[in-house]
């Protein structure tokens, strides 16, 4: 059998699945306002069904309709959004044994207190409600639920919330919709008094929902809402709407009810005609006649309406479908949107943003409770992949829904039934409980990149370098530093960035940084080593065999590292120069550190170093290693360089090296056995152009 929920919000859709099934009690035991009740319960009429309870409760004294009663009492608050209330006689029913034949009991208990935010007991209620009824995946995704809220919540999104006090009432306001392309004009929902319908609509006690409009003026502020007039309000439901983006069309959501009784809904469209709206025109969808459709939006081509409907081939419960516009007036059949969007629950209010990501409520997937609001994009193939939970604190414990989201930025309007909230300052603030209309927004993310150039050998600032930013967003720019060696960038999220140092006389050093994954306002340091040109650098690991000349493993990682050097500064050219230790002949060494340097050269060109910017020089035994500053952290053959045998100055003569212990002569005759380089030109492409050009 199926429900109409009672909250205004609800009843633009007129049916749900009823999850329960009533303890079967002949009805000549029921006295008669019990009667009326079930009657007014079985009508949908739920604020008159549970004052009709509230009566019959204490005319019987029969256990299992008391519990019986006490349940229904629940469901009547349930589907009229009074969460606490439902909590508190869903726990007295239990408390009664009715989960003893009906343990749902205990599932819409932990559903109410995981929606008034009590998510530790809900946890306790949805497991035990697993071990009555270990069949029912219901639990489990209640559990992960409760789990996945404890988490949101202890660490938000950077969304900032305010409700819009000019948007809302004591009554229910929400289903917000932009009324132009410049955002100065906003449509909602209301059950407030004052439209086209004065009367109580029984099922909820409140008024019947209309349509209203607010403007903004050129002081900033929103005027007070005003009811639109026939033909959009009617006596009846007018829910949950759209405009396309000129603001000149609008589709909503219109119910029709005859004694009492809910007809069904259907999508209304009217044309803006001047400053009025003009005949209403059915949105022509080809539906089984059973079927109640509503909360429209329109993509920003016009030629794609998605819409929440109880039809036959869903997943369950409101699935979300699209149709595509054939000719004027004329729709296709109507296409679900599919497992990755819908579920066995309901999907409700979507939005289509202008880049085709689609916002829509549900509570049919892990959530914090009651409806959530979720995200999905498409994939390649134009199909909806994803539904991505937008989490704490654009989501709550209670009904968060309809969200409309602007062009260009992060920042719009959605819904919800929270009782509480916290603003920017950090202050929680009261809510009345109703459907409210929120504002969000979220910050532009601040990140920084600063830094210090100095020189790799004397650690001294370098200023005059050119610092330039290139991301991967296909974004550049550049900077100079000052006298203190200084620059400073402001980054943008989401991208990957290359930092490129070049001055005169230096080598050019590239690094790498990214924001990726950063979430939150971040100062990010970076201080760059520059290498000067001018001088021998060593290449730390180029090390040899005793009268050997093929390189190693690890030679050939510090040669790809000099082939990046190469390529980072194309306006060089280079003398590769190799030396050996003293043992051996003149001739021997001079030969031997010759195919040294031959092999690291031709090991250059093999990864496309041009040879004529190669200069190779065997030195033999005839320049010793002298010992710098930084050698106590070179790594050699055997461990690193003791300050107590080695200091800085000496050098790595034959009687240097004849005078150490022998466990330490091995080390010094390493350090002679090296390979450098040095810079000969920096005039490489300069040169290759006369060269072109004398030819």
């Amino acid at each position: 059998m199926k429900k109409m929920k009672n909250n205004s919000k609800f009843l633009i859709l007129s049916l749900v699945l009823v999850l329960f099934s009533t303890i079967s009690l002949e009805a000549q035991r029921k006295n008669r306002v019990i009667q009326k009740a079930d009657q007014a319960f079985d009508a949908e009429m739920y604020f008159e069904a549970s004052e009709l309870y509230k009566k019959g409760y204490n005319k019987t004294k029969n256990k299992a309709i008391k519990a019986e009663i006490l349940f229904k009492q629940a469901e009547c608050y349930r589907y009229s959004s009074k969460f606490k209330n439902a909590a508190n006689f869903y726990k007295k029913s239990i408390k009664a044994k009715y989960d003893n034949s009906n343990p749902i009991a205990i599932y819409w208990y932990a559903e109410m207190l995981m929606t008034n935010g009590n998510y530790e007991k809900a946890l306790e209620q949805f497991k035990k409600y697993s071990k009555k009824v270990p069949t029912d995946i219901k639990s489990q995704k209640g559990l992960k639920s409760c789990q996945f809220a404890i988490d949101w919540m202890a660490d938000p999104t950077r969304y900032v919330i305010g409700k819009m006090n000019a948007f809302c009432s004591r009554s229910n306001d929400y289903s917000p919709a932009f009324g132009n392309r410049d955002y100065t004009k906003i449509y909602l929902v209301s059950s407030r008094k004052g439209s086209s319908n004065d009367n109580i609509d029984e099922r909820t006690g409140e008024f019947f929902t209309d349509i209203w409009s607010s403007s903004l003026n050129k002081k900033g502020e929103w005027s007070k809402p005003k009811a639109e007039v026939a033909p959009i309000n009617t006596d009846n439901h007018e829910g949950t709407l759209c405009l396309n983006q000129n603001g000149t069309t609008m589709f909503f959501t219109t119910c029709q009810s005859e004694n009492k009784k809910e007809l069904g809904c259907e999508i209304s469209i009217s044309q803006l005609k001047g400053k009025l709206w003009g005949s209403l025109n059915k949105l022509e969808v080809k539906v089984d006649s059973n079927t109640t459709i509503g909360h429209p939006t329109i993509s920003s081509d016009e030629k794609h309406v998605i819409f929440s409907a109880d039809m036959d081939g869903g997943l369950g419960g409101k699935d979300l479908w699209m149709v595509t516009k054939v000719a004027r007036g004329q729709w296709s059949e109507p296409a679900n949107l599919g497992i990755a969007v819908n579920t066995p629950g309901d999907e409700m209010f979507p939005f289509l943003h202008n880049d085709g990501s689609l916002y829509f409520a549900s509570d049919g997937h892990v959530g914090m409770g009651g409806l959530d609001i979720y995200k999905s994009e498409l994939d390649d193939n134009g199909i909806y992949v994803s539904a991505i939970n937008l989490k704490y604190p654009i989501n709550s414990s209670a009904d968060d829904f309809g969200m409309i989201v602007e062009r260009k930025s992060e920042r719009g309007y959605f819904s919800s039934n929270r009782k509480t909230w916290t603003g920017e300052d950090g202050v929680e603030n009261r809510s009345n409980g109703s459907d409210n209309i929120y504002q969000f927004e979220l910050p532009v993310l601040v990140i920084t990149l600063q830094g210090v150039i100095t020189d790799t050998k004397t650690g001294a600032i370098v200023s005059g370098a050119n610092v330039k930013l290139v991301g991967d967003d296909n974004s550049s720019v550049e900077v100079t530093t000052d006298n203190t060696g200084s620059y400073y960038f402001d980054l943008t999220p989401l991208v990957s960035y290359e930092i490129i140092v070049s001055r005169e006389n230096y080598l050019n050093n590239k690094v790498t940084e990214t924001t990726v994954g950063i979430e939150e306002n971040t100062d990010l340091v970076k201080d760059i080593n520059i290498d000067p040109i001018k001088k021998e650098i060593i290449m730390p690991r180029i090390e040899y065999d005793f009268t050997k000349w093929n390189l190693r493993p690890q030679s050939i990682l510090d040669l790809d590292l000099l082939v990046i050097t190469l390529n980072e500064n194309p306006n060089i050219t280079i003398e590769l120069k190799s030396h050996t230790d003293f043992r051996g002949t003149d001739q021997q060494n001079l030969m031997l550190s010759q195919k040294r340097a031959d092999a690291c050269i031709q090991y250059l060109i093999s990864k496309g170093i041009a040879s004529d910017r190669l200069v190779s020089s065997g030195k033999g035994e005839s320049e010793p290693y002298i010992l710098t500053e930084q050698d106590s952290k070179r790594e050699v053959k055997g461990g690193f360089l003791t300050k107590k045998v080695f200091k800085e100055g000496d050098e790595m003569s034959v009687s240097y090296i004849n005078g150490l212990k022998n466990k330490f002569k091995e080390t010094a005759h390493q350090l002679n056995r090296r390979t450098s380089f040095k810079v000969l030109s920096e005039n490489y492409i300069l040169n290759k152009i006369k060269e072109i050009e004398e030819n």
